[in-house]
């Protein structure tokens, strides 16, 4: 009897992920026959190289992870992309292990920002970055009760989050979440449907550009390199910046 049991799971598990891999094939052909008529690039993996570095805690969860059906505008010359990102998570050591899946869009933001965690309220810690910092109310009242901010440096927030910038998050859909450090800013949500990431990767490229002007003036961009980090390959040595040259 037992057998007979452990047959019957085995054949609904194997059932349930080939229901769940159709529903995937499914909305990866959606994707492509929408990005075709949008004249977007679409990949069913991911073509760069950077999603494992974005400066997020969301890409370092897991036991394992991935992104896959990549939407961007090649034309454009726009930074701008996005993707579905899943991440495999133990709950605890005897539990089965749980997929996450969300939508994502990524762009690029002209100067080095702290981190800040923009979410609608309810949203689970999962899609957060939990942000060590305190929980900040704004001017905008309408805009407290819908998202809770929380920030490392309240300054950046302040200035990052003007009247502009919080009307123009208003009109997201219901869920998205929004978050930004160093110079990218993620959009953030549960899975969407296929026509709907489309529409995340437009909002996200509309909220950028809401970016107050002020913020690059107060958050310069960090340079690329330091005035000492390619001594040997310059061919000479450079000046050592605490002693005299070497």
């Amino acid at each position: 009897m037992r057998s007979v049991i452990w047959i019957a799971i085995a054949i609904a598990v194997a059932v349930a992920a080939a229901w769940r891999a159709q529903r995937r094939r499914d909305r990866q052909r959606q994707l492509m026959l929408l990005c075709m008529r949008a004249s977007l690039e679409f990949s069913t993996f991911d073509p760069f190289p950077d999603t494992t570095w974005l400066p997020f805690r969301l890409f370092g969860r897991g036991t394992s992870r991935g992104t896959e059906n990549v939407v961007w505008n090649g034309e454009d010359g726009d930074d701008a992309r996005a993707f579905d990102y899943w991440l495999e998570e133990r709950t605890g050591e005897d539990r089965i292990p749980a997929i996450r899946r969300f939508s994502c869009a990524i762009v690029a933001l002209p100067f080095a920002c702290r981190r800040l965690d923009v979410a609608p309220q309810g949203v689970p810690d999962v899609v957060r970055e939990l942000v060590d910092g305190e929980r900040l109310d704004l001017e905008l009242e309408s805009f407290n009760r819908r998202f809770d901010v929380r920030a490392d440096d309240r300054r950046f927030a302040v200035a990052f989050l003007d009247q502009r910038m919080m009307r123009a998050m208003m009109t997201l859909p219901p869920g998205i979440s929004i978050l930004v450090n160093e110079d990218r800013m993620l959009l953030i949500s549960s899975l969407l449907p296929a026509g709907e990431v489309l529409l995340l990767l437009e909002a996200a490229r509309a909220v950028r550009r809401h970016v107050p002007q002020v913020v690059a003036s107060l958050y310069p961009p960090r340079p690329m390199k330091g005035p000492h980090e390619d001594r040997w390959l310059q061919g000479r040595w450079s000046p050592d910046p605490i002693g005299d040259d070497v």
